[in-house]
Order: C-alpha cells, then structure tokens, then sequence
C-alpha cells in the first residue's frame, strides 16, 4: 500500500520540450504549437487520473532541460523534443531567444544517466542517428526519424502515440497505431523517415 500511495504522490513524469529555429531563414514549424496542445490534450486523462505529471517548456533552452530534470530528478520517464534538429544536434533557443545548438554527444551522455527515463521521443527532421547513440549508451526506447519529416504527419503522429499511452497501449503497440494512421490517411512513403528502436 505505501507504495501505491508513494506512485500517486511521486507518479513518473513526461517532459515536453519545444523550441523554434530562430535563425534568419530559419524554417517557421507552424505546426509546433498544434503538437503541443494536442499532447496535452491527449494526456489529460492520465494525467488526471494521477498516472502521470505533465511538465511542457516552450521555447526551450539547454537550461531548461537541465533544469527540469534535476528538479524531477529520476521520476522523468518520457523526454518528448518538437522542433528542428539534425543527426548530431537539437536546435534549441537562448534565454534572449535567439539560436542555441544542444550537441548531441552531450545530450546522450546526460539522458543515459537519467535512471527513470523509459522513451525519447526525438520529433525533428534527421534524428536517427542520436536515436541510434542513445540506444547504444542503454535507453530503452527511442523515437527519431532519418530524413526530413513532414510537419504536419510529425504533428499527428505524436498526438496519435500519447493517445495510445493513456489509453494504456505499450510504447511499441502506441508507436504501431501512430504509423498505421499517418498510413492510412497519407500511404505509406510519408512513413519512412520515422525510425522506432526499442525494446519495451
């Protein structure tokens, strides 16, 4: 029992986290804000229910991941990112907000320790390869994608997903449904950017 009551004072965390591209000639994701509210929306059930706590930074610096993860510390068990990214970087944004890169070498090493984290869910064009070093350095889960990706279908793929979860789908049979609709609306060459590597 004390540990029921402990999970419901303490439930595990999502992190969302996004951030624009900034810089002049920068691609606007006009989409962004819609995948925000609409994992929100998808979430707020369980969330609810006390099966999870939410916690979103817009416009997200390198300070604010840090930050969020040593105040939450082990109980994070989703790292969402939406914005532009590459195979070795996060485009992230200063406190003044302008452009920020978050290096993945480094982000790999700090995800790696985080002992409660279960997914990262990295919803920017190119991410395979940090989706590939992250499975290596020993996450569980990781979402990325291996070429540019469609705001749109990026956008109704994630809200898909965390509908799967609250509605207590695993994170594989989640994943699954989320391509299987971008498929069924769309066919299925807008699904081969998506990369899934997991083992939960």
């Amino acid at each position: 029992m004390a540990q029921a009551d402990d999970y419901k004072s303490n439930p595990p965390v999502i992190f969302l986290a996004f951030a624009q591209d900034r810089v002049e000639g920068g691609r606007y994701l006009r989409n962004l804000p819609n995948e925000q509210d609409g994992i929100r929306k998808a979430l707020q059930k369980a969330k609810q229910a006390g099966l999870c706590e939410l916690v979103e930074r817009s416009n997200t610096t390198v300070e604010n991941i840090l930050d969020v993860f040593q105040e939450y510390q082990d109980r994070i068990a989703i790292f969402h990112y939406g914005g532009h990214a590459g195979s070795y970087k996060l485009l992230l944004e200063t406190l003044s907000g302008k452009h920020a890169v978050a290096h993945s070498e480094g982000l790999v090493s700090f995800f790696a320790k985080q002992k409660g984290l279960q997914l990262v869910f990295l919803n920017g064009c190119c991410t395979q390869q940090q989706a590939l070093d992250l499975i290596e350095a020993g996450l569980p889960a990781v979402v990325g994608t291996s070429k540019t990706i469609d705001d749109g279908i990026a956008t109704n793929l994630s809200e898909r997903f965390y509908r799967g979860l609250a509605a207590g789908l695993s994170i594989d049979r989640g994943w699954t449904e989320a391509v299987d609709q971008v498929k069924i609306e769309r066919g299925t060459s807008n699904t081969r950017a998506m990369h899934w590597e997991g083992e939960v």
